[in-house]
């Protein structure tokens, strides 16, 4: 009798040792981002690991049968530690890298995804170097780039009569200079003027906009475009939109979390979105839920574009029934979708760009805004087929 007893808990002892080792190991999704509550946690940061939460719990929570886990690492916005903690996220089994605010973050992400046969994906990066010379098969550039929304903008405002002399502010980095480079053609092609293009130091501060702004005004012009890409920028933007000119200023990066942190000092910014939370019923509901769970805040589009990525991700992961990246990248090219962020969105395979709607918004003084955070009216659409200029650089591997 005893030894039956023993032969039966040994049973169901190893029975249960099967089934333990029968679970299914999770999906990983590792979200690397800048957590540090400053300008790149408000634009992404927190609340982009929490959108990206919000995509694996309406999904379901599971794929393939395996559940889904999101972690977080934070970059501190420092490029230099980029590549150990996409290596560290690799190792700890992370099959989606998400989020990647940044270019130069983006850039050295993109290395190690492509040495280690791994996909990511930049919602706010805006190297258009990522889908051209430094394209990669495992590497997906989401929600816009500086060509695009140069391109929008520029297109946009030329098409104004009022609007042919203009004058460019550009911080001395890459950033700076190339987006002035390419808006500069575009206003050339239209049959506009660069009357003056002023360059100021990357470490910059108001007085280096002040004297600017100086340097501008003799030249009388129409528009004013800023190519700053932090929250220094925000000071000389409201420096220039208060300093009574009578142009219209744009600038490269229009951040809902940007304009709430400095409100009268974006007002009348015009420049092109790629997507705004009460642009239609769609993002406007997602928005709300959102919104519910942070205090009213409302998501910016980088917030926006984490949830759409995510989503996209797991339905590729489902179409190819494995996480295998090359597997999940042959369902992901050419993949054509809408959803709450992306209007004409496709994944385009010839350059691993995501692209969809872009809109040009122009900011609300505070006296418009008719409820908390609704600082944008939405002046036009630009259609995917001509929003994302494509490059000739990519040369994707098959």
């Amino acid at each position: 009798m005893i030894l039956r007893l023993m032969a039966c808990l040994l049973a169901g002892t190893a029975l249960a040792g099967v089934a333990h080792a029968a679970e299914p190991a999770p999906i990983r999704i590792t979200v690397i981002a800048d957590l540090n509550d400053d300008l790149y946690d408000a634009r992404a940061g927190r609340g982009g690991v929490d959108a990206t939460r919000m995509a694996v719990a309406d999904f379901g929570g599971s794929v393939l049968g395996r559940p889904i886990l999101v972690d977080a690492l934070n970059d501190h916005n420092k490029a230099a530690e980029a590549p150990a903690l996409a290596t560290q996220a690799y190792d700890a089994g992370a099959d989606l890298l998400m989020d990647v605010q940044n270019s130069p973050i983006a850039t050295a992400i993109s290395k190690i995804a492509t040495e280690r046969r791994k996909l990511a994906i930049t919602t706010g990066s805006a190297s258009p170097a990522l889908t051209r010379a430094a394209c990669s098969k495992y590497f997906y550039h989401y929600s816009f780039d500086l060509t695009s929304i140069t391109a929008a903008t520029a297109n946009y405002l030329m098409a104004q009569p009022q609007n042919k002399r203009w004058a460019t502010i550009a911080e001395d980095t890459g950033f700076g200079k190339t987006g002035s480079a390419f808006m500069s053609g575009i206003i050339a092609a239209h049959g506009g003027e660069v009357v003056k293009s002023v360059v100021i130091p990357q470490q910059n501060t108001e007085a280096d906009f002040s004297g600017a702004l100086g340097d501008i005004k003799g030249a009388n012009p129409d528009v004013v475009a800023v190519f700053d890409d932090a929250a220094k920028g925000d000071a000389g933007i409201a420096f220039l939109t208060k300093a009574g000119l009578k142009a219209t200023t744009t600038t490269a990066l229009l951040y809902l979390s940007d304009v709430d942190r400095v409100k009268e000092g974006y007002a009348g910014v015009v420049a092109a979105v790629p997507w705004y939370w009460n642009l239609d019923p769609a993002a406007r509901a997602w928005a709300d839920r959102f919104a519910a769970s942070h205090n009213g805040l409302r998501p910016t589009e980088a917030q926006a574009a984490d949830y759409s990525a995510t989503t996209q991700w797991l339905n590729a992961v489902k179409t190819a029934g494995t996480t295998d990246a090359d597997a999940v990248v042959h369902a992901l090219d050419g993949h054509k979708f809408n959803d709450m962020f992306a209007h004409g969105g496709e994944f385009r395979a010839s350059d691993h760009m995501v692209v969809h709607d872009l809109y040009i918004a122009k900011v609300r003084s505070p006296a418009q805004v008719t409820e908390p955070h609704a600082w944008f009216e939405i002046l036009s659409t630009i259609p995917a087929a001509t929003a994302f200029p494509v490059g000739t650089e990519c040369k994707m591997p098959g």
